[in-house]
């Protein structure tokens, strides 16, 4: 049994947490990321050689990861990355954070753009794979995944 079925889309329940919808290639990691420290707001690159994600760009992608690391400066890492047009297309985690959302709420305020975001269960987290085309419908609470 290959990959994905080149006419199915899948598609999972999310609980949304930031509303908006975006696209794009998923960058998943099975640990925790700290955005300071371990992310450019310049650039949106993983910068961490620890981390699995290292040299990776956020910038486009959907950010597949089980939850978020760190205190309040991930909020303003995720908000500079917002001013900077570096910000992954979507955020998709098993745990809600409080420290990932509050960038992208007071990005909405400040710039007009926010990261949309979404929990799912842990069975729906194990499907995803690096590279997956997902769409994150954080308003109407699903994850699909589409082939490309």
């Amino acid at each position: 049994m290959g990959g994905l079925d080149a006419a199915a889309t899948e598609r999972w329940v999310a609980a949304p947490i930031i509303a908006g919808h975006g696209e794009g290639s998923a960058l998943v990691s099975i640990e925790a990321l700290s955005f300071w420290g371990d992310v450019d707001p310049a650039t949106g690159r993983v910068t961490n050689p620890r981390h699995v994600l290292f040299g990776e760009r956020l910038a486009g992608r959907v950010l597949v990861l089980p939850n978020g690391r760190g205190s309040c400066t991930t909020s303003n890492i995720l908000l500079e990355l917002i001013r900077t047009a570096q910000a992954p297309a979507a955020i998709v985690t098993r745990a809600l954070e409080p420290v990932l959302a509050v960038g992208p709420l007071v990005g909405a305020s400040l710039y007009g753009r926010t990261i949309p975001m979404v929990t799912v269960d842990g069975a729906t987290f194990a499907r995803i794979r690096p590279g997956d085309w997902l769409v994150v419908d954080a308003q109407g609470g699903t994850v699909e995944r589409r082939p490309r």
